[in-house]
């Protein structure tokens, strides 16, 4: 609890003089009684008139008496009403659930009070309530929702690893000999060609794209073997340009060898130092022949930078390379998927959109879920503090009052002093009411306000890729 003052209880001589600090009234300083007070009735008419009984005749020995503290807020954010500083009291003894009716009254009486004013305090000084966590609570209160859950990113495997970013997407594609052998539609390269270009052109406005072709140079001859395996070269890089892509993919021509792990490892410099987020695309027709290591270079870049995932495309590659394909796709983070004709290449990238348009969908609900679960429990945090202090005002308030009433019946204030010491309370406890409820009200609405305002957000943000993905995927 963030106070500057000390909480306690003040014990003083009965005899002697009190000075009582507050707010709202002439709270003066109690003048000295006798140890042994009048019982003559008090005259209505004067402030300063004896008390009738002493608090030692009630309980048969002298009370602790509480002094009226207020409670500073250093880091207040700003200047307080003077409402709200009627909540910056230090608590008296006799709060809330603590509180003892006849205890109050001796340790009232006790402080010999004379002036309408100086009842009052002596009265809060007692019965003031536990406020300051709550008020600076509700004051403070901060209704925004937590960090969205993280967006899907192309290439992921699964949304919830996904986020938030650049997308970029690195293309290695095999150049050795072996991709121009002939296959149903031409060659293996000519068919390898066109889906990629293809695949490129549904890719969103935003990203960026990258081709690397390695084996392209040389020839797959023991004499080009060297120059061959040590060919890998990026030929395009850029944001998303279908007829520039292109051009760069029409230079590359089935060569030589397949330096695939060399090739894996140059395509981490192929990641945009801006990018958060990266897919690799292998996209080859057999296993490495120059001597690498593709598993290690893949789980070495998967390691590095931006830790992009490493998916791997057998394109017609014989059973026997299956296996060691697969292990380079697990040991980059990503999958392996087999494709034995241009067909089955492009119902992969179809099924990319297709897997990005479920991962939206379980994304919208995830944040859905997320911002009705906060948003709610923002809401419950308003109402559960401010109902709080709208109970504990009415609870102050009519301990105060009843007080004032049991005073005036065991002679300690006549019908007038009674009355006016009756009001105060009444009125005080109506405006601390007032406020708390006020203060409840604004903090719930604009819980209420930030969540629906976030889950519209999402609601439309979900469903707009969910559709993007879904143009791309039957436009493909």
């Amino acid at each position: 609890m963030r106070r500057t003052l000390t909480r306690g209880m003040v014990p003083i001589a009965l005899a002697g003089a009190l000075v009582l600090t507050g707010c709202g009234q002439d709270r003066a300083t109690f003048e000295s009684a006798d140890p042994v007070p009048s019982t003559e009735q008090p005259d209505a008419s004067s402030d300063t008139a004896a008390l009738t009984t002493d608090a030692a005749d009630h309980t048969g020995a002298p009370t602790e008496l509480g002094e009226l503290v207020p409670i500073e807020w250093p880091d207040a954010p700003r200047e307080l009403t003077a409402v709200e500083r009627e909540f910056f009291f230090e608590p008296g003894p006799f709060a809330g659930d603590a509180y003892d009716e006849a205890k109050v009254i001796d340790a009232v009486v006790a402080m010999r009070p004379q002036s309408a004013a100086q009842w009052q305090e002596a009265i809060q000084s007692q019965l003031q309530g536990d406020y300051f966590d709550d008020v600076t609570t509700a004051i403070t209160f901060d209704a925004s929702l937590g960090e969205s859950v993280a967006e899907p990113t192309e290439g992921e495997r699964a949304p919830d690893e996904a986020t938030v970013g650049t997308n970029h997407f690195a293309l290695v594609l095999d150049a050795s000999g072996s991709m121009g052998d002939a296959s149903d539609s031409g060659t293996r390269m000519a068919e390898a060609k066109e889906a990629l270009g293809a695949f490129v052109g549904t890719l969103p406005a935003n990203s960026t794209v990258s081709l690397r072709v390695y084996g392209h140079e040389g020839d797959n001859t023991d004499a080009g073997k060297a120059e061959s395996c040590g060919s890998t070269a990026e030929v395009f890089s850029g944001p998303v340009d279908e007829d520039g892509f292109s051009a760069a993919l029409d230079d590359v021509e089935p060569t030589g060898w397949t330096p695939l792990a060399d090739a894996i490892t140059a395509a981490a410099d192929d990641l945009p130092p801006d990018a958060t987020d990266g897919i690799v695309y292998v996209v080859t027709d057999g296993i490495e022949t120059c001597g690498g290591d593709p598993v290690a270079a893949a789980e070495g870049l998967a390691e590095s930078g931006i830790q992009p995932i490493v998916n791997v495309i057998g394109f017609q590659a014989g059973d026997a390379d299956q296996e060691a394909l697969r292990a380079i796709a697990d040991a980059g983070g990503g999958d392996y998927t087999r494709a034995d004709s241009q067909e089955d290449l492009e119902d992969y990238w179809d099924g990319e959109h297709t897997r990005m348009m479920q991962a939206w969908e379980e994304w919208k609900a995830t944040e859905l879920s997320r911002i009705e679960s906060e948003g709610a429990e923002q809401m419950a945090d308003a109402e559960e503090v401010g109902q709080r202090l709208m109970t504990a005002a009415e609870t102050e308030g009519q301990h105060a009052m009843a007080v004032a009433e049991a005073l005036d019946t065991a002679g300690h204030l006549d019908y007038a002093l009674k009355n006016e010491v009756w009001s105060y309370f009444y009125e005080r406890k109506g405006d601390m009411w007032s406020y708390a409820y006020e203060l409840k009200t604004d903090n719930w609405s604009q819980a209420y306000a930030l969540k629906n305002d976030a889950w519209r957000q999402a609601y439309d943000k979900g469903n707009s890729k969910w559709s993007e993905f879904y143009d791309k995927k039957i436009s493909n």
